[in-house]
């Protein structure tokens, strides 16, 4: 049985903001994520997210790209500050090709990655918390997933 289409966000390791996109997502899905993602950028705190998509198996309707560009575009100054980096998890050409085209219409503002592995994207936003001096929830992160050992020394 296949998973329900779905956006799960997780910021259970906060500032860590985890999204799994599963099966193809509704517009009310992406509206209902893009509305998750506002609550984060107003708590007007440094985070760092992973964007996997491993489990989704198609793309939704042009709509939702531009539902997404307008949101950046939106909250561009705050994610400037706030957004320290994002790792995109993603397998598949086509989605690589709609990232790109949401890139286009709306550049990226912070350091990103694009990697079809969710371990190298975890080690990866491990190190952009330790670069914005989140060195306690990099520990946390690196305990949850199983990443690598600490490079940060001292308090």
């Amino acid at each position: 049985m296949n998973a329900p289409d779905d956006i799960h966000v997780d910021d259970s390791l906060w500032p860590l903001v985890h999204v799994r996109y599963l099966g193809v997502p509704t517009t009310p899905q992406v509206e209902a994520y893009l509305a998750r993602m506002t609550s984060f950028v107003e708590r007007g705190e440094p985070y760092v997210s992973i964007l996997d998509s491993l489990g989704m198996t198609g793309m939704g309707p042009p709509q939702q790209r531009h539902l997404q560009a307008a949101w950046k575009k939106r909250h561009a100054e705050q994610l400037k500050v706030l957004n320290q980096g994002t790792a995109f998890v993603i397998t598949s050409p086509l989605v690589r090709l709609a990232v790109s085209t949401v890139f286009y219409l709306t550049p990226m503002h912070s350091p990103y990655l694009i990697t079809g592995s969710l371990p190298q994207a975890v080690a990866w936003a491990v190190q952009r918390l330790e670069a914005s001096g989140l060195h306690a929830a990099a520990e946390r992160v690196r305990h949850e997933y199983g990443v690598g050992a600490s490079r940060h020394a001292g308090p």
